[in-house]
C-alpha cells in the first residue's frame, strides 16, 4: 500500500496543456538590430558590421517592411575577393542581400517558428530570421536562442507530462485500495501482492472483495501498458464492476462472459458485424482474465478464466504446484464472439492450501544466462521451494529472486501475481 497517499492525492492533477497557456513566442528571442535600406551602399554595410562586432545579420527593408537579410560571414567573404570592394563597394546592398529571409510574426509560438525554420533550411542557422508586427520590422533572431527555447520548452512539457502520469498512477493505484484492504480482512496473515507497472501507471488490475460466505478476486491483463494500458484497466474496471451488478459474485463464467460483452460494446469491436463498428479497424483491445469465487467455510472454489492459469500449492502435496488452465478466448477482442461463454471450474480445498493469480508479464521476462522467459516451470519450482516460507517472506524471496533473474534486461510488461492461501479451521 502507498505511503503518504492522502497526502499526495489531495494535490490537484496538474493540466498536461499548462504549457501551452505559457507558450513563449517569437518575439521573446528578439534582439534589436538597426536596418537598413536599399540605398545603403555596401562600403556602409561594412562600416555598420564594423561598429557592431556582434551583429551577425543586417535587415534590409523598405518602408519599415523587410525585403531581405545581410549575412556578415557571407558578406566579409564576397568583399574581400580581389577587386570586389573596388567594384562593388558605392553600390547598393541588395548585390549581397538574400531575397528570401525566414521572416516571422512576432506573436508566433515557438514550436511555429522551429518547424518554419526546418522548412526552410539549414541557410536560417546562419542567417537567422526576421521578426516582424503584422509585417513591420522589430528586430532580428538567432536560430541557437530558437532551439534553447525549444529546448527548454520540450524540458518542461515533458515534466509537466510526467507530473501528470505520476499523478495518474495515484489515481490507478486508489482503484485497488479497497481490495487491499479487504485482503488484509479475509486472509490477515495469508496473502501477498506484487504490482508493478512496467510504467508508471500499466494495464494491469487486481480485485479483492469480500462476497457472502468467502471472497471473489480477480486479475485483469489488460492490452497495452502505460498510459494506453491504464485506460484499458478503467474500461476493465467498469465493465466489472457492471457485470457484479448483473450476475452477482457466485458465477464467476458469468461474469467473464458479461465483462466480454460490455467491452465490445464500449469499443465497437464487433468483427462479424462491422456496420456496428465503425472504430473496430483501428481498435482490437481487450484482456486476459482470471476469477476466482471462494466459499471460505466450505473449503470450496469456483474459478473461470481467459488465457490466465491458476497456481495451486496442494498442503497435502507441498512437492508439486498444478497449473490449472483456462479458456483459451480473449476478453473484448474483435475476434471474441459476443456470445462467447465461458467455463466454471469448482474445487475442494484444505486449510493451508496456496493460489496464485498471476499475469503473463511475470512469466514473459527476459532474463537469466541464456536470456529466455521466465516461463512456468520456474514459477512452479520457486512456488514449491518456497512453500514452508510464510506468504510475506515468500513475497520477499520472490521480489529477489525475480529481480536477480531479470539482472539487466528491461522490464517488458507489467508484473502482478496475487497469492492467497486458504485459512484454517
Amino acid at each position: 500500500m502507498r505511503d503518504g497517499y492522502s497526502d499526495r492525492a489531495a494535490r490537484k492533477p496538474l493540466e498536461i496543456g499548462a504549457a501551452t497557456k505559457e507558450a513563449r513566442r517569437a518575439g521573446d528571442l528578439l534582439k534589436p538590430v538597426e536596418p537598413i535600406t536599399a540605398s545603403h551602399t555596401n562600403d556602409e554595410v561594412a562600416q555598420c558590421f564594423a561598429a557592431n562586432p556582434t551583429v551577425q545579420n543586417l535587415p534590409v527593408l523598405h518602408a519599415e517592411r523587410p525585403m531581405g537579410l545581410i549575412n556578415r560571414g557571407l558578406f566579409d567573404n564576397m568583399m574581400s575577393k580581389p577587386y570586389y570592394r573596388e567594384l562593388y563597394g558605392r553600390q547598393s546592398c541588395i548585390a549581397f542581400m538574400d531575397k528570401n529571409p525566414l521572416v516571422v510574426e512576432s506573436d508566433m509560438t515557438i514550436e511555429a517558428v522551429t518547424a518554419l525554420a526546418i522548412e526552410t533550411g539549414e541557410k536560417v542557422f546562419a542567417d537567422g530570421f526576421i521578426l516582424v508586427d503584422k509585417g513591420r520590422y522589430r528586430g532580428v533572431g538567432q536560430v541557437m536562442d530558437l532551439l534553447q527555447a525549444m529546448t527548454e520548452l520540450q524540458a518542461r512539457q515533458h515534466r509537466q507530462l510526467s507530473e501528470s502520469i505520476d499523478y495518474a498512477g495515484i489515481i490507478q493505484s486508489s482503484l485497488m485500495k479497497p481490495s487491499r484492504h479487504a485482503l488484509t480482512q479475509t486472509f490477515p496473515d495469508g496473502h501477498w501482492v506484487l504490482w508493478r507497472p512496467r510504467d508508471t501507471v500499466g494495464g494491469d488490475l487486481f480485485h479483492f472483495t469480500e462476497a457472502p460466505g468467502g471472497f471473489l478476486a480477480a486479475l485483469f491483463d489488460c492490452t497495452g501498458h502505460g498510459v494506453p494500458g491504464a485506460l484499458m484497466t478503467l474500461i476493465a474496471d467498469a465493465a466489472f464492476e457492471r457485470a457484479i451488478a448483473q450476475h452477482g459474485h457466485d458465477d464467476p463464467a458469468a461474469l467473464i462472459a458479461s465483462m466480454n460483452r460490455r467491452i465490445k460494446h464500449t469499443l465497437g469491436q464487433f468483427d462479424n458485424a462491422p456496420e456496428l463498428s465503425p472504430r473496430s479497424a483501428g481498435s482490437d483491445d481487450g484482456l486476459d482474465g482470471l476469477l476466482v469465487r471462494g466459499w471460505i467455510r466450505e473449503h470450496r472454489l469456483v474459478y473461470a478464466g481467459a488465457r490466465l492459469p491458476l497456481f495451486r500449492v496442494l498442503a497435502g502435496n507441498p512437492a508439486d504446484c498444478e497449473v490449472l488452465r483456462s479458456d483459451r478466448h480473449g476478453v473484448g477482442y474483435a475476434a471474441t464472439p459476443a456470445d462467447m461463454r465461458w467455463s466454471n471450474h469448482s474445487i475442494s480445498v484444505t486449510p493451508k492450501d496456496r493460489y496464485y493469480l498471476v499475469s503473463d508479464g511475470i512469466l514473459d521476462q527476459i532474463g537469466g544466462p541464456r536470456r529466455i522467459a521466465f516461463g512456468k516451470r520456474r514459477l512452479t519450482r520457486f512456488l514449491v521451494e518456497s512453500r514452508t516460507l510464510g506468504m510475506a517472506a515468500q513475497k520477499d524471496a520472490f521480489a529477489e529472486m525475480f529481480s536477480v533473474y531479470q539482472g539487466n534486461e528491461r522490464v517488458r510488461d507489467d508484473l502482478t501475481i496475487l497469492g492467497l492461501e486458504w485459512p484454517g479451521d
